[in-house]
């Protein structure tokens, strides 16, 4: 059963009189249209052709869509190959910091069992009572300024030690 609306209309201070318009739904229209024998399509192609140009898709848009995409995708790839270049290098790095802090142990432990190897009385009876030194006795140390700092070069004899 169709359902019936009823409607006014209102033209200045004048009423007219009410009309009913029965309202369809928009199914049973397409049903009817379908069942009868005149039903039959009717084409536009100049209005086909605007419908189908006012949806953006022809080759250039196409082409360009292309393009970008393919700039997207070899971005991502060269991102994803540079992170995995840095964490590479993160793990040669902790490595090669691991190995210097062994050798630096290392090293510390050579330096400490060097030191340790003979004390100062020890060096001090091999350079006496072996290589015949002997301490130096006041007045024979003699101080002079260098012009240059990195080394000096004795030509002759320093004056006044008796060699």
């Amino acid at each position: 059963m169709a359902t019936r609306r009823t409607m006014y209309y209102t033209d200045g201070s004048v009423v007219r009189k009410r009309e009913i318009v029965p309202e369809r739904r928009p199914e049973v229209e397409r049903r009817r249209d379908r069942r009868s024998s005149d039903y039959h399509i009717t084409t536009y192609p100049k209005a086909a052709e605007k419908a189908e140009k006012s949806l953006g898709f022809n080759g250039g848009y196409m082409v360009v869509v292309t393009l970008m995409t393919l700039i997207m995708l070899v971005s991502c790839f060269i991102m994803l190959k540079i992170q995995n270049d840095v964490t590479t290098y993160e793990r040669q790095i902790l490595s090669l910091q691991n190995q210097l802090q062994t050798v630096q142990s290392d090293n510390l432990a050579f330096e400490n069992s060097l030191n340790n190897m003979y004390s100062l009385e020890d060096i001090y009876n091999v350079a006496t009572g072996e290589l015949g030194m002997i301490y130096s006795q006041n007045g024979q140390v003699v101080y002079y300024e260098s012009a240059q700092d990195d080394y000096v070069t004795q030509y002759k004899d320093i004056p006044g030690t008796g060699r």
